[in-house]
């Protein structure tokens, strides 16, 4: 790789804008971008050739995007924390340089220098159970509090756990499926915009970008290769979680996963991954920290990035969303403004049918084979301690859940 290269060279601030112009014209990917610099030498004369080219080629003139709009988005960025990041910034990701056909342009708000620092990803189910929830966040803040940045998707489930435990120590980053102004999913509003202050935001997709299944992936491609290792928490053995697992094997990166228990479907996909030795067995936040020690950063170039097949896309829809408009289901509000009030509880003394199946389903999903107490589960499910106490005597009535001597509960299933 040698250092001549128009990608690695400082360009001038006016260079610099031509880059993002071209970055974000509709149908310049990363190999078009890398051609188009070849040929032309900056981006400033690849805008001025591509109308002749279109026009050579029979084909309609490409959509660039104005100077002023580009300005514009700059201005908009700068005044939330954010900015643009290409390739040929210092500040642009250092492992991802390291892979082929890395992003051109990225868009990240908050603190980027988290984004070149020593990390590990943490990623698991949606629906986890309790006790994985809590193992996240233990694992979260003991790596965050010895120094290593945390990255997830800010999905539900151990995303989230996995934020929230290494916030305090102002040491996480969130890939995002959608621009910075959006939201996804909507409950995490609040983790975003603290997330935001606090920690990184990072995105391959300009604001204004709503989040969809056809997003993940390129987020999954994000999370595996900002990160020096990969932790897998309840991974389910076809779930979304696993495509990270694979893409991190792919970038030579270290692959870990915390056992669980057998009869869990939640676990058969990290368990497999240890039977068949492609993850390394930990058990405490330490065990991730001695690996890291011991193994140095590999130089060699992975694979260039596939194209994941389009069925992968439904394994990364969301739960099937109850009937809300368009705006309730993935809300374009700008990061800094959270939700004014949090979701209103059902009455635990009048439930609604459905709503109490929904809660039923909820309560189940969040039970394992390892104990969790009431007030866990209620912290959990966001709903009141009564609420909680009434569906989980229901619970054990119809033989779903058991209840021990001290109070605890763990699921049958």
């Amino acid at each position: 790789m040698t250092t001549s290269s128009p990608l690695l060279a400082a360009p001038t601030a006016a260079e610099r804008l031509a880059q993002i112009r071209l970055a974000r014209t509709k149908g310049i990917g990363t190999a078009t971008f890398s051609k188009l610099m070849g040929l032309y030498s900056s981006a400033t004369q690849a805008i001025e050739a591509l109308p002749t080219r279109a026009r050579l080629t029979g084909r309609p003139a490409p959509l660039i995007p104005s100077q002023t709009a580009i300005e514009d988005e700059i201005a908009w960025l700068a005044q939330r924390g954010g900015a643009h990041l290409l390739r040929s910034d210092s500040a642009y990701p250092h492992l991802l340089t390291l892979l082929p056909n890395a992003p051109i342009l990225l868009f990240a708000q908050g603190n980027t220098a988290l984004l070149s620092s020593q990390s590990v990803a943490i990623v698991g189910a949606r629906n986890a159970s309790n006790p994985a929830l809590k193992l996240t966040e233990q694992f979260a803040t003991g790596l965050a509090e010895s120094g290593i940045t945390i990255i997830s998707g800010l999905a539900r489930g151990i995303d989230g756990a996995a934020h929230r435990g290494a916030l305090p120590f102002r040491r996480t980053i969130a890939a995002l499926p959608g621009g910075l102004d959006v939201t996804y999913p909507p409950e995490h509003a609040a983790l975003q915009a603290d997330i935001a202050q606090q920690g990184c935001l990072i995105t391959e997709y300009p604001p204004g970008t709503t989040a969809n299944a056809r997003h993940f992936p390129r987020r999954n491609h994000l999370i595996a290769g900002l990160s020096r290792g990969c932790l897998l928490v309840e991974a389910a053995h076809r779930s979304g979680t696993l495509i990270t697992a694979r893409l991190a094997l792919n970038y030579k990166r270290l692959l870990f996963a915390i056992p669980g228990f057998p009869q869990d479907p939640r676990s058969r996909g990290g368990n497999d991954l240890l039977r068949h030795n492609k993850a390394l067995l930990v058990e405490r936040y330490q065990d991730i920290l001695t690996h890291l020690n011991n193994t140095p950063l590999s130089a060699h170039n992975p694979a260039a990035w596939e194209r994941p097949p389009a069925r992968q896309a439904s394994l990364f829809a969301p739960p099937p969303p109850a009937p809300l408009p368009p705006a309730a289901a993935v809300s374009t509000s700008p990061i800094s403004t959270p939700p004014t009030s949090p979701p209103q509880s059902p009455s635990p003394t009048m439930p609604n049918d459905k709503n109490n199946d929904s809660d039923k389903k909820n309560i189940l999903s969040l039970l394992a084979h390892t104990p969790s107490t009431v007030d866990e589960i209620a912290s959990r499910c966001q709903l009141s301690i009564s609420a909680v106490a009434a569906i989980l005597i229901e619970l054990e009535i119809n033989g779903a859940i058991q209840r021990h001597e001290d109070g605890t509960l763990t699921t049958l299933s």
